[in-house]
């Protein structure tokens, strides 16, 4: 008999993202249980445009313990009027080893940065 798939569950966190130098850790609070805030790092490629540009590479989340948390492989699109796009989970640690998940992101800019909003399921 073959098991069932693992039940999904929604998930949304929400990344505040800054553009200073050096670049620091970015801060997320989110609704994952066990992991409702810590940091996020960013290992990528950004390409600009005449229109905006183009991110993609790898964030990675790890939780306000520092024991668990998990890398997601994020295709956006940005522009000044903020940031598409989605992700794909390809990591996780701790509480978070062997999860799986999928999702959107969408951006609005801030003086700062942007405040990135992922929405979509772990399982």
């Amino acid at each position: 008999m073959a098991q069932a798939a693992p039940d999904k569950v929604p998930v949304t966190f929400t990344v505040i993202t800054t553009f200073e130098e050096p670049p620091l850790p970015d801060s997320f609070t989110s609704d994952i249980a066990g992991c409702t805030s810590g940091t996020v790092t960013t290992d990528g490629k950004t390409h600009f445009t005449p229109r905006g540009g183009v991110f993609i590479g790898i964030k990675s989340f790890t939780c306000a313990d520092g024991e668990s948390g998990f890398d997601l492989r994020l295709t956006a699109r940005f522009g000044e009027a903020g940031s598409t796009g989605h992700w794909t989970v390809v990591d996780g640690w701790g509480a978070f080893e062997g999860l799986k998940g999928s999702g959107t992101l969408v951006g609005v800019p801030t003086e700062a940065g942007i405040d990135d909003t992922y929405t979509g399921s772990f399982r």
